[in-house]
Order: C-alpha cells, then sequence, then structure tokens
C-alpha cells in the first residue's frame, strides 16, 4: 500500500513540475516593442514550439524616398526576399522568427530569424531574463559569435489605436 501511495506521489510531483516548466516556458508569449520603436512584434506559440510574426507596423506605406522599392502610399512588402516569389507578400503579418525550442531558464534556442530588411535568415536564440525583457540574438547559423543582438522590451503605454499603427486584423479609417 505504501509503495502505491509513494508511486502516486512521485507521479503527481512530476506532473506538477511539467506543468510549471510548461507554464514558464510560456511566458514569453506576448507582444514586443522593438529597439527601433517601428513594429510590433507577437511572440507565440507554434506546436511545441515558439515563433513570431509582426503584428504591427508604424507608418506602413512606402515614402517618396522608398519608391524605388514600391508604390509610394502602399503598404511595405518584402522586396529584399531572395526568393523572387516572396517578394511581394507583405511584412505585415510575416512570421520571421520560427522553430524555437524551450531550454529552461528563460532560453530558447535552436529557432530562425528572417530579417525583411536584408532578406536573409540566420540562426537565432532568445533569451527572457526579466518578465519585461527578451534578447533575440541572430547570427550566421554555426558561427554563432557573429552575430547582433537586440533588446524587447514587452507592449506596454502605446496606443495602437493611433492611425499611424497598421495592425493585423485592423480596419483603416
Amino acid at each position: 500500500m505504501k509503495k502505491i501511495q509513494k508511486l502516486i506521489l512521485v507521479c503527481l510531483v512530476s506532473i506538477g513540475s511539467f506543468a510549471l516548466q510548461a507554464q514558464e516556458a510560456d511566458s514569453i508569449v506576448g507582444k514586443y516593442l522593438p529597439p527601433e520603436k517601428d513594429s510590433v512584434i507577437e511572440v507565440y506559440k507554434c506546436g511545441a514550439k515558439y515563433c513570431g510574426k509582426t503584428f504591427c507596423i508604424k507608418d506602413n506605406a512606402y515614402t517618396e524616398k522608398e519608391k524605388e522599392n514600391g508604390t509610394v502610399g502602399t503598404p511595405y512588402l518584402d522586396h529584399n526576399n531572395e526568393d523572387p516569389k516572396l517578394r511581394k507578400r507583405p511584412n505585415l503579418g510575416m512570421e520571421f522568427l520560427t522553430g524555437f525550442d524551450y531550454e529552461g531558464e528563460g532560453l530558447y534556442k535552436n529557432g530562425k530569424v528572417y530579417n525583411p530588411r536584408d532578406g536573409k535568415t540566420y540562426c537565432a536564440k532568445m533569451t527572457l531574463s526579466d518578465p519585461n525583457k527578451l534578447a533575440l540574438k541572430g547570427h550566421i547559423c554555426g558561427i554563432s559569435f557573429l552575430g547582433k543582438t537586440n533588446e524587447w522590451v514587452r507592449l506596454t503605454g502605446i496606443n495602437l489605436d493611433d492611425p499611424r499603427w497598421d495592425c493585423v486584423g485592423k480596419t483603416k479609417k
């Protein structure tokens, strides 16, 4: 009888610790503002991994200075993509963070980050060292010391109803 009780206790503790780790892993889920403050990035769970997309873009339209990349006044497209078939897809709503695994202690590894500014995909890791700060490091695959880290902050205090923000699911006024 005592063996059964111990077995049940071990099972309950294991289930509880698994649930806590899953809850800890999901703490990355949310919306973030990158250093440029010109977009909002949404990090979400995609299956057992974590991904991210461009949720909002501030002033999401080509200007006169950018007319070689797109028609003035139209939303930004993925015009730098190495694949010509993808150059007409919109930047808004684009999934550009893919395949991140939670490793524990706020570390997410084995992911990829696509940079629409240069049209290249990099290996990446993310670190949630503080509940409101996410560090994303993109690097050349296989050469992790050659890379760049950006610190994103969890979205607070920004009015996305402002007409300058174009967001997924938001109708233009």
